[in-house]
């Protein structure tokens, strides 16, 4: 799943290719809380997939997009988060194992 974040001070207009599966039309992504039904795309994992993102009159594209990238859009900048595999090297401990609340 690409995962779309929008850190912009305005709306943008996003669109993913689809060669994986979806929709490939533009969309609209608030600057407002993230859910799953604006800011989630679902595409192949290994799909080589290219982002066009709208944000007032300019727009920037984003060759080999992966299914399971993350794009941070800012007002100035798109950062492109690829997944990675992690591992926890011994003695540290994950957040998931604190139990960790934010306040």
């Amino acid at each position: 799943m690409v995962w779309v974040s929008n850190q912009a001070s305005t709306c943008l207009n996003v669109s993913i290719t689809a060669r994986s599966g979806g929709a490939a039309g533009f969309y609209p992504v608030e600057h407002a809380p993230e859910v799953w039904a604006v800011n989630h795309w679902s595409r192949a994992a290994n799909a080589s997939e290219t982002a066009v993102i709208r944000l007032r009159n300019t727009s920037v594209t984003v060759n080999n997009v992966k299914g399971t990238d993350l794009l941070l859009v800012y007002d100035n900048a798109v950062i492109q988060v690829p997944d990675t595999n992690v591992s926890i090297p011994d003695g540290c401990v994950s957040v998931s194992e604190t139990n960790a609340t934010w306040s």
